[in-house]
């Protein structure tokens, strides 16, 4: 039985009829047989507004059914290729697997770029160490320059490095917390966090993604960390919906901030420099 009448049109005569049940029976204008189906179930509001809140999630957050490495690949592909895509099915309730992503990306390919530096660029680095060692032992240098130059000579040598592999997962969690942080305290200033700090987690875990150009020598730490922020500004549009000029500001302004603050710390050390050289 219809919860009230429908209209319903009869497929011999075509004349439109209202009819309060639903089933066979015979057309009121021409006889005929005629069959008025059931009405289609309506969805519950709170059921579709959940159902449009909460996307189905990325491969990576799909991993236990599409497999780890086939959700790690196709994440890193849709980050690359199709951001829009990868953000618009980020959750908000998977930020410590999107933790794995960010954290897995970033010091394995780290480590990988650590490998191949040493193989394609020993000969360059050994040099390097050579000279530094000589201008360490100038004594006409000035004792922070000296201290300074000892300790770059430290930083490249074998254990500094295998121990900054050994910590690299730590250094990536920390940054990735600090960023997102930073981020999202940028964006409430401006008024654009709108659906709060898990979406802008999603954001800069997946943004990421591009710091796997880390295992290529030279350029490519440059070219990921740049990649790095214009996918967080993508993420933060599509994650916290708001406008791409929005999103731009903040991602933007704390590295507008970094720059300056850099900029009079460089300064500050040239002129320890000069003063460490006798220079006036």
């Amino acid at each position: 039985m219809l919860e009230g009448a429908v209209l319903a049109r009869c497929p011999s005569c075509r004349n439109t009829f209202s009819t309060d049940r639903p089933g066979r029976q015979d057309c009121p204008i021409c006889a005929k047989p005629l069959i008025v189906p059931e009405p289609a179930a309506a969805v519950p509001a709170h059921d579709a507004a959940a159902g449009a809140e909460e996307p189905a999630g990325t491969p990576w957050e799909r991993r236990g059914e599409l497999g780890f490495w086939t959700g790690w690949l196709q994440t890193l592909q849709q980050a690359l290729l199709e951001p829009g895509k990868l953000f618009a099915s980020a959750r908000r309730d998977r930020g410590a697997s999107q933790l794995g992503f960010a954290v897995l990306t970033t010091s394995a390919f780290w480590a990988i770029g650590q490998i191949f530096e040493r193989l394609l660029l020993g000969g360059q680095r050994e040099q390097m160490r050579r000279l530094v060692e000589s201008m360490s032992r100038n004594r006409d240098l000035g004792p922070v320059l000296r201290r300074m130059i000892d300790v770059q000579t430290q930083a490249s040598s074998p254990g500094w490095v295998v121990a900054l592999v050994v910590l690299t997962p730590l250094f990536s969690l920390v940054f990735l917390y600090l960023n997102a942080a930073v981020t999202h305290g940028v964006a409430a200033l401006l008024g654009q966090a709108r659906r709060g700090f898990p979406a802008t987690f999603a954001a800069c875990a997946y943004a990421c993604a591009p710091l796997a150009l880390l295992a290529v020598p030279a350029c490519g730490s440059i070219v990921g960390v740049l990649w790095l922020i214009v996918l967080t500004a993508i993420g933060m549009k599509i994650t916290h919906r708001i406008s791409a000029g929005g999103a731009a500001a903040s991602v933007l302004a704390p590295y507008l901030v970094l720059c300056c603050v850099l900029f009079v710390a460089f300064g500050a050390m040239a002129l320890a420099l000069r003063g460490a050289l006798g220079q006036p």
